[in-house]
């Protein structure tokens, strides 16, 4: 069986009518019964083809439904405490911002019963801030992990915690070496961790066989929950590719074209917490804050609108060797580093550099 390699370029997967209508229902079979009697939605995921269908699957709901949308953060927080909602529907990135915010006001919205994310990884320290800000249990916090390609892949319990994959979705672990050669396991995951491929023929005009997510997983088994045996994992870590979940996927090869054109040859870019970090070799090329913000016009949006923190981006100058060496990346015979995004991120790395 071959086991496709990464994609150098970002290409959109369109939807039908019928399958728009199949995602919803079948989403809002999964949320129906643990939003019962839940009258007020807050929808904050940005743009994408999740944006636009949860305001429709919580209306269908029966709910009042506020979306956001592309609003200033400022202006979601006014909307947010005015509307007191019972449901908070948000990607994980906007919906930390929006707590911090609303931390820093001392608005606790006490109506909030339950939180739904999706479109990114929610952390365990973003998992915790939400449930202290609104005073929730565990089993209040649903997560939901999907593709573009397949659809709503697979949702945390909240009777057990695990996030159980839906009917129809067959998953599996990418075998150790069956990706070598390629980019994103150069740091391979070990241990309960994984790459995740699933198969699925539920949309119909897009049937996958075996595809390759990218997404490190922790944890995937089978168990038996409420009486019934299913493929289940803890939870998503993150990408594995050239790819970073930056309020919505962020091309590191768009990147590269956009540095090289600039002269720069040696760079890595850090996705931890959903956040964009950047380090280059050399000096920052002149009107790289503008070439940056035209190269990525969408999350320059959503940069200025204060629904994701501006990338932090330095230039080392002859201080890159010492940054790789601190950080514990290897470099090949060129000196240029093996791969070039990477998940973890320590501030100590930075220390007394240029």
């Amino acid at each position: 069986m071959t086991w496709p390699g990464p994609d150098p370029g970002m290409k959109p997967i369109g939807w039908t009518a019928t399958e728009d209508e199949w995602y919803v229902a079948e989403k809002r079979e999964l949320l129906h019964d643990w939003l019962t009697g839940c009258e007020r939605g807050f929808v904050s995921v940005a743009v994408g083809h999740n944006a636009d269908s949860v305001r429709t699957l919580l209306t269908g709901l029966g709910m009042a439904v506020y979306d956001a949308g592309l609003s200033a953060l400022d202006l979601q927080v006014e909307r947010v405490v005015e509307l007191d909602p019972q449901v908070l529907y948000c990607s994980p990135t906007i919906l930390w911002r929006l707590v911090a915010q609303l931390h820093q006001v001392g608005a606790k919205l006490p109506s909030v019963r339950r939180v739904i994310t999706n479109g990114e990884v929610l952390s365990e320290a973003a998992r915790t801030a939400i449930q202290q800000q609104f005073g929730l249990p565990p089993e209040s916090v649903m997560d939901t992990y999907g593709s573009t390609e397949v659809g709503t892949i697979a949702a945390t319990c909240t009777a057990c915690g695990l996030m159980h994959f839906l009917d129809g979705i067959y998953p599996e672990a990418v075998p150790p070496g069956a990706l070598e050669g390629q980019p994103d396991l150069a740091n391979r995951p070990g241990g309960d961790r994984c790459v995740l491929a699933v198969s699925s023929i539920k949309r119909t005009s897009f049937p996958v066989i075996r595809l390759v997510t990218y997404d490190v997983v922790q944890g995937l088994c089978r168990v038996t929950c409420d009486g019934r045996e299913r493929w289940s994992i803890g939870r998503v870590v993150g990408r594995c590719d050239e790819v970073l979940n930056y309020g919505e996927l962020f091309s590191a090869h768009d990147l590269d074209d956009l540095l090289g054109s600039a002269g720069v040859a040696r760079w890595l870019a850090f996705n931890p917490d959903n956040a964009l970090i950047v380090i280059g070799e050399g000096s920052r090329p002149q009107g790289f804050t503008r070439d940056f913000a035209e190269r990525f016009p969408l999350h320059q949006q959503l940069i200025d609108l204060g629904l994701i923190p501006p990338p932090a981006i330095h230039f080392l100058g002859v201080d890159y060797d010492r940054f790789l060496t601190r950080a514990g990346l290897p470099t090949t015979v060129s000196g240029k580093a093996g791969r070039r995004v990477h998940h973890t991120f320590e501030a100590a790395w930075m220390e007394g550099l240029c």
